[in-house]
C-alpha cells in the first residue's frame, strides 16, 4: 500500500512539475495541469497487471526509474557523435564493420526495443530486435562490445522490473564476416 502511494506521488508531482515546465510556470493553468497530472498519476493502477502476492509493487515507477538512465543517454549520444563525426572526417581512419547477434536475456515486450534503442547510441553501433536476438551492427570489430551489452541488458531489466532469463542458445563469439562493401 505504501509502495503504491509513494509511486502514485512520484507521478504526480513528475508529471506536474513537467505541465509547469511547459507553461512556463503560469498559475493560470495550474488546476487544470493538476487534474491532468492525478489522472495521469493514477493510469498505471488502473491497467497494471496483477502481481504476485510475495513480490511486492517497485517503490519507483518505470518512468522515474528511466531517469537513471539519462546520463548514459547523453554521455552516449554525444560520445558516439564525435566517434562518427571524427571517422565521417578522417577517411583513413580504420573501419572493420561487423554484424554479430546477441542473445536476448529480456522477455519479449518494450524492454528489448528499448535495449535496441540504447545499443543504437553506443558509439559506432545500430541494433534492431529480431525474435529472441539483438542483431547488432558495429563499425569497429574489433571493440569487444558483451560486457556493455550485458550490462545495459541488466540496467533495462531493472528498470522494466523483469527478470533476465537465460538465453535461448549460448551468445555466438565469433562475428560475423561482412565487408565495407556490404556497408
Amino acid at each position: 500500500m505504501i509502495s503504491q502511494l509513494a509511486g502514485l506521488l512520484g507521478r504526480f508531482t513528475l508529471f506536474l512539475g513537467i505541465w509547469w515546465l511547459l507553461t512556463d510556470g503560469r498559475q493560470a493553468g495550474l488546476m487544470f495541469g493538476g487534474g491532468i497530472a492525478a489522472a495521469a498519476a493514477m493510469l498505471p493502477l488502473a491497467i497494471a497487471e496483477p502481481r504476485d502476492a510475495g513480490k511486492p509493487r517497485a517503490l519507483l515507477p518505470t518512468v522515474l526509474r528511466g531517469l537513471v538512465l539519462l546520463p548514459f543517454f547523453l554521455w552516449q549520444s554525444l560520445y558516439g557523435g564525435i566517434d562518427v563525426a571524427v571517422r565521417a572526417l578522417k577517411p583513413r581512419m580504420p573501419l572493420a564493420p561487423s554484424v554479430f547477434d546477441y542473445r536476448l536475456r529480456l522477455p519479449p515486450g518494450p524492454a528489448p526495443v528499448m535495449l535496441a534503442s540504447l545499443v543504437s547510441l553506443m558509439p559506432g553501433t545500430l541494433a534492431t530486435v529480431s525474435g529472441a536476438r539483438l542483431r547488432v551492427h558495429v563499425l569497429d570489430a574489433t571493440r569487444n562490445y558483451q560486457d556493455e551489452l550485458e550490462l545495459l541488458e541488466a540496467q533495462v531489466a531493472w528498470i522494466f522490473d523483469v527478470a533476465l532469463q537465460a538465453p535461448q542458445a549460448p551468445a555466438p563469439n565469433v562475428w560475423q564476416h561482412s565487408t565495407e562493401q556490404d556497408v
